[in-house]
């Protein structure tokens, strides 16, 4: 009997023994191969997209990436080289052998001049050991080489949206610029001055300004009209209808209102370019109001001890997508997006045949006014008053299928047109299915409203900018790059604890009433209620991490237990 229970024993031990190494097997062929892996992230953030393996692999010369890496940085940057090293494999491997990746530690003075001339750039990382703390100055960056020009990554600072970053430089090195046209001369934002970040961040474009005085190049790709100020004429919107009716794709923003932020408190305007009437006979019209929502960001506001205090402002709605609209690719896996500023879109009979789809609504707390009744500087909620008709409101539509000319009929748009029938000629119906997005602001395209560009020029990717830069390829047809950037994008802001926001406005009530012990120990409520806030989330990350294993764990030791007394109460 007992060399039996011993025989049994030695095999439960041997099949624990080969499952283990078979697991610790499986698992070292996933980190350093990329055969098994699985990525199970909502934006697949481990994973090569479709769109970059395509640009590899159709690579037609040679190209070759180095990457240079110090050995033994300090956390977080030592896990940094081995996820370059899996990212940089799979661009490898996608490209069939027209694409080669090296790794150098530069460990001596010529491969650190190497880097140095290869555009990778020394930085120093601080060191903690020993309840001391130091620096080590160390290299961590990449540069891509084709065809005798090269780009530099000079410093990867977080391995998040280094796809993209990747991908974009590829694509600008190895591919022909598309040619985006920006309406000129009509008040708004230009190219040289409001519009500069937004054409930084478009590198794989030809960004030009286009003048409506004579015809518009039927091979730009797309035609974007941002912010105008100032009334169209009667053969400026002839002349866009006949781009249109060419095939060509429209992009209107903010084409009901204009916006002045250089004084005290943001000013709105209402504008009337013309463009309503021609937009309206395509299934949308901007409206020249504001829009207000509950549901927006917060703005800083002075109270009377100097205190600074976030406020919630309306006049900057943070709007919610569904997933039928992130559907959408201009809104693909963006959950929301600060619109602000925004007036409201009306949506019009659709031509038949024609798809018109509201993308963005704002919420059901929301409201519209005439510019000219509102005061947009920040105060207490308590001083904003819902006057206006109550949303939800269109806030930004998109407009596809083969449509037929504003003109038509030959109708005149401008009230100052003259009798005479205008020698600007255009199909009776567009030539291919086109494309038109039109938005109720422009706010989130300007200098003054995108994030600030980092030390290597880049830029965080939140959802309006996201939307911005979307929106552009869903126009040119250029998709690629969206499911790439959607995998940068920041997760939804979580919401502030009831505790600390109440704390927040105990403080803003205290610092009106001017008793500052009061205003201190709200504060440190507030502080209190966030610091428990952050704990929580660390408990919560924690028990996500080892709940599972250590649930496995205990299922196991219990089995374990319940077999070995069922076999002490065996009787023969």
């Amino acid at each position: 009997m007992a060399d039996k229970r011993n025989k049994l024993a030695a095999t439960s031990v041997g099949m624990l023994v080969l499952t283990i190494g078979i697991l610790v097997l499986l698992n070292f062929l996933a980190s350093y191969t990329n055969v098994g892996r699985m990525d199970v992230t909502g934006n697949q953030l481990w994973s090569l997209s479709d769109g970059s393996r395509r640009l590899v692999s159709d690579l037609e010369d040679r190209m070759e990436i180095t990457a240079y890496f110090t050995e033994d940085l300090p956390p977080p940057f030592n896990s940094t080289e081995q996820y370059v090293r899996d990212l940089l494999g799979e661009y490898e491997a996608a490209s069939g052998g027209k694409l080669r990746v090296r790794f150098i530690n530069p460990d001596d003075e010529e491969l650190q001049e190497q880097a140095e001339e290869d555009g990778v750039r020394r930085v120093a990382h601080q060191v903690i050991e020993n309840d001391s703390v130091s620096v080590r100055e160390g290299y961590r960056g990449l540069v891509i080489k084709h065809l005798g020009e090269s780009e530099a990554i000079p410093v990867i600072q977080d391995p998040t949206g280094l796809e993209y970053t990747i991908t974009m430089k590829i694509k600008e090195m190895v591919g022909d610029k598309t040619e985006i046209g920006i309406v000129g001369g009509h008040g708004g934002p230009t190219l040289a001055e409001g519009l500069t970040g937004l054409r930084d961040t478009l590198p794989t474009y030809e960004l030009t300004e286009v003048t409506l005085d004579s015809e518009i190049d039927p091979d730009l790709r797309a035609l974007l009209i941002v912010s105008p100020a100032e009334p169209f004429s009667e053969d400026e919107l002839r002349r866009i209808d006949q781009y249109v009716m060419r095939g060509g794709s429209l992009g209107v923003f903010g084409a009901g209102t204009g916006l002045e932020i250089s004084g005290p408190a943001p000013t709105i305007t209402a504008t009337e370019t013309g463009l309503a009437q021609l937009l309206g006979r395509y299934g949308v019209e901007p409206r020249s109001d504001v829009v207000l929502d509950w549901q927006c960001s917060r703005a800083p506001m002075r109270g009377p001890m100097g205190l600074q205090v976030a406020v919630p402002y309306p006049a900057v709605p943070i709007v919610t997508f569904d997933d039928a609209q992130m559907e959408h690719p201009a809104l693909f896996r963006i959950p929301t997006a600060v619109l602000p500023f925004t007036s409201s879109l009306a949506v019009t009979s659709a031509p038949e045949g024609v798809s018109v789809e509201v993308l963005a609504r704002s919420s059901e707390n929301s409201w519209r006014q005439d510019p000219a009744g509102v005061n947009l500087q920040p105060r207490h909620p308590r001083e904003w008053r819902a006057s206006g008709e109550p949303g939800p409101f269109p806030l930004l539509v998109a407009v596809e299928g083969q449509l037929p000319s504003a003109y038509a009929s030959s109708a005149s748009m401008s009230p100052g047109a003259g009798e005479g029938a205008s020698d600007i000629e255009a199909p009776a119906e567009s030539e291919a299915p086109v494309r038109i997005l039109v938005a109720g602001t422009a706010a989130f395209m300007r200098d003054e409203f995108l994030p600030q560009a980092g030390p290597t020029g880049e830029r965080d990717l939140s959802g309006a900018l996201a939307f911005a830069l979307n929106a552009i390829d869903w126009l040119a047809a250029e998709s690629d790059l969206i499911a790439i950037r959607a995998k940068n994008i920041e997760d939804p802001a979580l919401e502030v604890p009831a505790a600390a926001q109440q704390a927040e406005e105990a403080a803003r009530a205290a610092a009106e009433e001017g008793d500052e012990e009061a205003v201190e120990e709200n504060l440190e409520e507030r502080e209190e209620a966030m610091a428990s806030w952050d704990r929580k989330k660390t408990f919560y990350r924690w028990g996500n991490t080892l709940g599972i294993p250590l649930a496995f764990a205990l299922f196991g030791l219990i089995r374990w237990r319940q077999r070995n007394a069922r076999r002490k109460n065996l009787k023969l």
